[in-house]
């Protein structure tokens, strides 16, 4: 897909972003395709439990490079659906949407490879459906498991942000999981046993 990105520099506008900085907000219009081209950025949305409670972010998705970013939206001229954040320092190729649709219409072939990034955005949707169907134990399992290598550096405040829980919820689970000897902890970190 690289060398697709490459075509549109000619077309685009290479910027570069501190980490923190946003990219767009839910609700805004689309005025322009955005492709990562290093870096990453974090897919989320705002969630407001009870009128009472301080809002929270869920982590939809992180986006590495390189990759379209929010293509759908921008595509079909639709309100983004989730915000966007830099994760990283990251460097974004902007292109106006106008300029985007002439390349797809002259470009079978740049064309296939954005149908097949869509494609992939639905995976990901697809995996976060099944997701939402398991327990908050389960997920944890399935993360421990998937990410065996990184666990002496993750923090519990840090899976529990994967994870889209609070990190109350998190040790409550992991205390579940060690009485039950499938987990222990050593210096704050988790050891799957």
């Amino acid at each position: 897909m690289q060398d697709y990105f490459k075509l549109l520099y000619n077309i685009g506008y290479k910027r570069f972003f501190n980490k923190g900085e946003i990219l767009f907000f839910e609700g805004e219009e689309p005025k322009k395709l955005f492709i990562l081209l290093s870096g990453k950025v974090r897919i989320y949305k705002t969630m407001q439990p009870s009128p009472s409670s301080a809002p929270r972010e869920k982590t939809l998705h992180y986006i590495t490079a390189p990759s379209f970013i929010a293509e759908m939206p921008s595509f079909l001229n639709q309100p983004f659906p989730a915000s966007a954040v830099c994760n990283e320092e990251s460097e974004i190729l902007e292109i106006g949407l106008d300029v985007f649709h002439r390349q797809c219409i002259e470009n079978p072939t740049f064309c296939d490879q954005f149908i097949a990034s869509l494609c992939q955005k639905i995976r990901i949707l697809e995996s976060h459906i099944a997701e939402n169907s398991l327990s908050l134990k389960e997920k944890l399992m399935g993360f421990l498991q998937d990410n065996r290598q990184k666990l002496p550096n993750l923090t519990q405040r840090q899976i529990a942000q994967q994870l889209n829980t609070s990190p109350e919820s998190l040790s409550r689970t992991i205390r579940e999981l060690k009485g039950q000897g499938r987990i222990d902890t050593q210096k704050g970190k988790i050891v799957l046993l």
